[in-house]
């Protein structure tokens, strides 16, 4: 599949460029991955900004972790994050948090709790959290539950967002939806779905058998749906 290039693709490449990404250098494991890894590291390439996640417990302890950076340093900030949301809660004028960003001079954290006293941290640039996919967390989440056999996420995840799932979307010269999934089925387009980021397209689709979705297009070319397909 030859993705589309257009003026949201563009600014995708301009807001990430691939220097960007070598300021914070890759630091081997000290630990042995686990199935954690791969959803953690799907997270970081979804998001633009992110350098590393980490999933912490309800102590503190960092269970998996992804992206670049010293592995130290990054269970030090997850285990800060599950400090800030307990005293967050001991306050007891917010209610219980759900969904934390701090904005520093030199990095950001957003943190989104889980259920079982779990929480999900993600280290950004600056800038990075305040602009973050809520579509890639709500595919993150998920596979974290599945993995992790919680079967209350949606009482528990601190992203208030719809459920959208990641899917493979082929386009036509005009950048529309043209085919989607592994099975490249055609979709007719019915219209654009308009409220959307200015770096964001989003499609209203039909199927062959009549089915009708939603698709949305983030920038580096990260295409979601609100329906499994």
């Amino acid at each position: 599949m030859k993705p589309s290039v257009d003026g949201a693709g563009l600014e995708a490449e301009r807001e990430a460029p691939p220097s960007s990404r070598a300021r914070v250098p890759i630091v081997p494991r000290d630990t042995d991955a686990t199935p954690f890894t791969a959803i953690l590291d799907a997270l970081i390439q979804r998001v633009a900004g992110a350098e590393a996640a980490a999933l912490v417990d309800s102590q503190g302890e960092t269970v998996d972790y992804a992206g670049r950076g010293e592995p130290f340093d990054l269970r030090v900030a997850a285990a800060h994050v599950q400090i800030i949301l307990a005293a967050i809660e001991r306050f007891g004028a917010l209610g219980e948090p759900r969904w934390v960003v701090v904005r520093g001079e030199r990095k950001s954290i957003a943190a989104s709790v889980l259920p079982d006293g779990y929480v999900l941290v993600l280290l950004l640039r600056p800038r990075g959290a305040f602009t973050i996919s809520t579509r890639a967390l709500k595919v993150c989440t998920r596979a974290l539950a599945e993995e992790a056999g919680w079967t209350d996420l949606a009482k528990h995840d601190g992203v208030k967002q719809r459920s959208w799932f990641e899917v493979a979307v082929e386009t036509d010269r005009r950048g529309r939806p043209s085919h989607i999934g592994a099975k490249r089925t055609p979709v007719e387009v019915l219209g654009a779905v308009m409220g959307l980021s200015v770096r964001e397209r989003g499609y209203r689709v039909r199927t062959a058998e009549g089915s009708e979705l939603t698709l949305v297009r983030e920038p580096r070319q990260r295409w979601y749906a609100d329906e499994p397909v």
